[in-house]
């Protein structure tokens, strides 16, 4: 009984930074424990997924190597080492957690994605600027909703990939309120994806929104139909209004590259410009650096940071916390073996959502919404280092993966709902349109 509300506050809170106790993994946490009172079949549908033996693998070398780290810093004790590497841990749990609570009832998750994209338009509203809202349309001053600009541009850019998905798979016609209130969170979640200048959640946003758009109507009636057409056309009119409305912004945050390929191309990475796209290449050069000197366990996800303010990268008296790219990140902190699991696990989840699609245990939109929101977030963390290192960053990321883990217990026939393991009972549409915003 407790399992859904759990989850559901996990959701609304996910991508929002409230604080004291509105700490999102909470949700998980219950459940866990839940779960853990409950146990029985639950488990031993987990146990039977090849995922958990991953997770536990992961688990297993994150102690070990913390502890082989201490060894090689002794000013730094095991534990500090412990609880870097935990954070990578307890996505991995709690998103196996949820994933074997919503085996159950897969038509939950489009409620939680929903719920998800409902609590960061309460948290746009609550922390906008409203009294700085010049300097702000000026491009003087970045959106921040109690946490980094990139991340706001990110989970605007998901929240906008999931309402066209609600849009397109959902019959709004005739539903005036229901339509009015689209256009007005579409809008709302196209100013933040603009305002909060980060140009990797523009990119992500440019090439996966329409990407998965168009792949849902393709995959969803096998010809183009002219809602889709017009819903399609509608939200480009939007966006090439936005951005010529934010031309000057949008031009200002891409100058400066030219001169940054020059540079590398000379190979003189000493006349790079002072820019933050110039720190990003710094970091990534001293990261590579220092993955070739420990590539198989690496040097720790502690040591990082006063690895980097060593090194004297900064710009102005901002100083880079991480090496900006979540993937050199692990690959200098974890190690080639932890990088490995980490990815072998993102994989065969992403396999189980593609196989359940194939078995239609996945209706078209949801499967196009959990695959282009995990792009999303894929393309972000590329230039950032958003993944694991807060709890509003880890709990929609433990929603995304959960989610295509229920889905992938569905499909193996291992989920412990009662009756058969059809795509009737799994809430999904094997022709693409499932129900409730599926």
């Amino acid at each position: 009984m407790l399992v859904f509300p759990a989850l559901a506050f996990q959701a609304f809170f996910a991508v929002t930074h409230f604080g004291h106790g509105l700490r999102p993994e909470y949700g998980g946490t219950l459940a866990l424990i839940v779960l853990a009172v409950a146990g029985g079949r639950r488990w031993r549908a987990l146990v039977q997924h090849p995922v958990f033996w991953l997770v536990l693998a992961f688990t297993v070398y994150a102690v070990l190597q913390a502890a082989q780290v201490a060894q090689m810093t002794p000013g730094v004790p095991w534990d500090k080492h412990l609880s870097k590497n935990a954070e990578l841990v307890r996505v991995g749990v709690l998103a196996c957690v949820i994933g074997v609570c919503l085996a159950e009832q897969p038509q939950r998750i489009p409620h939680l994605l929903g719920l998800m994209v409902a609590g960061f338009l309460c948290a746009a509203l609550v922390y906008a600027p409203w009294s700085d809202l010049g300097a702000v349309a000026a491009g003087a001053l970045r959106l921040r909703f109690h946490y980094a600009e990139n991340i706001v541009g990110e989970y605007a850019a998901i929240g906008l990939l999931l309402l066209s998905m609600y849009a397109m798979s959902q019959a709004v016609r005739g539903r005036v309120v229901v339509l009015a209130g689209l256009v007005v969170a579409g809008l709302l979640l196209l100013a933040c994806l603009l305002y909060a200048q980060s140009r990797a959640a523009w990119l992500a946003a440019a090439v996966l929104i329409p990407a998965t758009a168009i792949a849902h109507a393709r995959d969803a009636s096998g010809h183009w139909r002219r809602p889709v057409v017009i819903v399609i056309g509608i939200t480009a009119i939007v966006v090439a209004v936005a951005l010529g409305a934010g031309y000057g912004l949008v031009s200002h945050r891409l100058a400066g590259g030219q001169a940054i390929v020059e540079a590398l191309a000379n190979g003189d990475p000493a006349t790079l410009p002072q820019t933050s796209a110039t720190v990003r290449v710094q970091l990534a050069l001293l990261g590579l650096h220092l993955w070739n000197e420990h590539p198989l366990l690496g040097i720790g996800l502690h040591d990082i940071n006063p690895t980097i303010a060593a090194s004297g990268i900064h710009i102005g008296d901002y100083v880079p916390p991480h090496l900006h790219n979540a993937y050199l990140q692990a690959a200098v902190g974890l190690g080639s073996v932890g990088a490995a699991l980490l990815l072998a696990t993102f994989g065969l989840l992403i396999r189980g959502l593609w196989l359940a699609r194939r078995v239609g245990a996945a209706g078209s939109a949801l499967y196009w919404s959990l695959l282009g929101s995990l792009g999303i977030v894929l393309v972000v963390n590329f230039s950032d280092c958003l993944l694991w290192r807060f709890d509003y960053v880890r709990a929609p990321l433990e929603l995304l993966l959960g989610a295509c883990l229920a889905l992938s217990l569905r499909r193996r026939g291992t989920s412990v709902a009662a009756g058969s393991s059809t795509a009737a009972d799994a809430g999904t549409d094997t022709r693409g349109s499932p129900p409730v915003a599926n």
